[in-house]
């Protein structure tokens, strides 16, 4: 089986979800984050022989680890509304989270995106370290600096570096391909090697264009970028990798 992991409110996955599933991959099983948390059955377990999870959901499927060939994992927190205003809510939230983060870590690859220190679904890095990233991969970058004055919102998905208001283009990168805006070579080149750097196979690139000297610069990235932006040859290629790298046949 395959797996799309994410939030019932996910637009962007439920889209390529069903678009993912009409190219042929089956069975291709829909799991919101809710329904890990909503009266979800629950085997983990961690040992010298490696890491496995069995979970049985409230309406009967059960998903393990064992018999997934890949994912596409847009989680971005793991859903506790069911325990707020309880006196333990933080402790439970800490644990909630360390679970999740070790039983997405049992996902096989291919996975879009893996789970990191800093993310269930890939890193959310701060500002100054994109733009770092950027740089070190060859795209353009503003000049950024920030000081104790500066009101940033980091709890925004996508870091921007560019003032509110500015028009921006996003492109997509999986893998060796880019989706979204025709990018001059050096710049298309330059985002795969940032997602690379960034060890993200999916990835959102921000980007600003001058209109008179053509000139892209980076804005902005994401772990979760719509996917919509790239499209029905972004399905296409993602559904090539997905399929492509099955381990197994049945479910």
């Amino acid at each position: 089986m395959w797996l799309m992991i994410c939030s019932a409110h996910d637009a962007s996955a439920l889209w390529a979800f069903h678009g993912l599933r009409a190219r042929g991959l089956h069975p291709f099983e829909l799991v919101t984050d809710e329904m890990l948390t909503t009266r979800a059955r629950w085997e983990h377990t961690v040992g010298v022989d490696g890491a496995n999870f069995n979970v049985t959901l409230a309406d009967g499927r059960i998903i393990d680890n064992r018999y997934v060939n890949g994912v596409v994992n847009r989680l971005t927190h793991v859903p506790l509304q069911h325990l707020a205003g309880t006196p333990d809510f933080e402790y439970a939230q800490q644990e909630y989270t360390a679970l999740f983060m070790s039983w997405l870590k049992t996902l096989p690859a291919p996975i879009f995106n893996g789970v990191h220190s800093q993310g269930l679904s890939g890193a959310w890095r701060h500002v100054s370290e994109w733009v770092w990233m950027a740089a070190q991969s060859g795209l353009p970058t503003a000049t950024y600096s920030q000081s104790s004055h500066d009101n940033i919102d980091e709890t925004k998905h996508l870091r921007r570096i560019v003032p509110d208001g500015t028009p921006t283009t996003m492109a997509i990168v999986l893998g060796d391909y880019v989706f979204g805006p025709t990018l001059p070579p050096h710049i298309a080149d330059a985002c795969k090697a940032l997602a690379r750097l960034a060890r993200t196979r999916l990835l959102g690139i921000e980007l600003t264009v001058s209109q008179s000297h053509r000139l892209w610069t980076f804005a902005g990235a994401t772990p979760m970028p719509d996917l919509r932006l790239g499209g029905e040859s972004l399905l296409n290629e993602l559904a090539r990798q997905l399929y492509v790298n099955r381990r197994r046949s049945n479910s």
